[in-house]
């Protein structure tokens, strides 16, 4: 994957990349730890969401992360073997390359013992550090927040004042998903010529709403209601335009017809399949000791309503993510 990376790096560095976000600031250094973060995992392992074993899968994914963030309570911080998070799912990737990153980081201790503490996701199985057996739903401490439907990885970001993020809609296609009257659906041609795509870097964090004929890739979360349309997206780390114009990225992707083969690798699609993107760039890791703030049942409640209780506006997705 390593070639893979440098590649698409280097077709980049010959393009112009304008900075994007409030205070525009870019952590070279960071965006570089992600891609080495990315660069080390295995690849493929399988795809799966399941919460229990089946005859293709002998473990869940949220087995996986339980034991591949190693870590009791005296150890200063973790450590992490990605060998052991398989199968996985895209928002388990993007937060287990997350805690890589910073591992990568932190050269010099900046974060406390404490906040690497909150960052092991609780996934209902019972040990020292979790004797109670808590299970982390969508916007419950960091590992939910990270998990959640939305935008949770930006919101999460903004929460913790680690960087800064910015989004492009597309607009609905119907009536029915429409927020204003007037709102309209870009051409093809308008999509891909947005200068968010311009402005995004390798190793910014992304979330994609997919472009469904349902017009369903327009919203935000799930509400919970049977019959309902609901969200549509992809939790991944961004790796650039490919010189086929092609948005490049890495998650675990799947499902697919043979889960078993997919998981961690690189995708790519048109801009016109992403009807709505997040991007997430981090310009301050130092924050993420502020995570020692967010025990294992701290709530976002705006991530946790996502999970089955409500939809969000695009006003409601720039508030919480701090976008203007």
């Amino acid at each position: 994957m390593r070639q893979i990376l440098v590649s698409i790096i280097v077709s980049l560095a010959i393009a112009p990349i304008a900075i994007a976000g409030d205070d525009n600031k870019v952590n070279e250094q960071w965006q570089q730890c992600v891609l080495a973060a990315v660069d080390s995992f295995p690849q493929n392992g399988g795809y799966y969401t399941g919460a229990k074993p089946n005859d293709t899968f002998k473990k869940t994914a949220w087995k996986g992360l339980h034991q591949a963030y190693k870590m009791v309570l005296a150890d200063p911080r973790p450590v992490i073997d990605l060998q052991l998070a398989q199968p996985s799912f895209c928002s388990s990737a993007t937060y287990l390359a997350l805690v890589k990153a910073l591992l990568l980081w932190d050269k010099d201790q900046k974060i406390s013992r404490e906040a690497w503490l909150a960052m092991k996701p609780f996934v209902g199985i019972v040990d020292n550090m979790n004797p109670q057996g808590y299970y982390q739903s969508d916007g419950e401490g960091f590992w939910g927040r990270m998990n959640g439907n939305g935008p949770a990885v930006a919101v999460t970001i903004h929460e913790l004042k680690a960087g800064y993020n910015f989004t492009a809609y597309r607009g609905a296609k119907t009536n029915a998903c429409k927020e204003e009257p007037n709102e309209r659906y870009l051409s093809d041609d308008e999509w891909r010529a947005l200068p968010i795509w311009q402005q995004a870097k390798p190793g910014d964090f992304m979330k994609i709403f997919w472009n469904r004929d349902d017009d369903s890739g327009a919203i935000i979360g799930d509400n919970g209601v049977k019959g309902d349309l609901q969200e549509h997206g992809h939790s991944v780390i961004f790796l650039g335009i490919d010189s086929e114009g092609f948005v490049t990225y890495w998650s675990s992707n799947g499902p697919g017809e043979n889960p078993a083969e997919m998981g961690y690798g690189i995708g790519r699609c048109d801009k016109t399949k992403i009807q709505r993107v997040v991007f997430t760039r981090i310009t301050n890791p130092e924050k993420f000791d502020n995570v020692k703030k967010m025990p294992p049942k701290h709530t976002n409640q705006y991530i946790y309503d996502l999970n089955g209780k409500k939809h969000s506006t695009t006003k409601e997705l720039k508030k919480h993510c701090g976008i203007k």
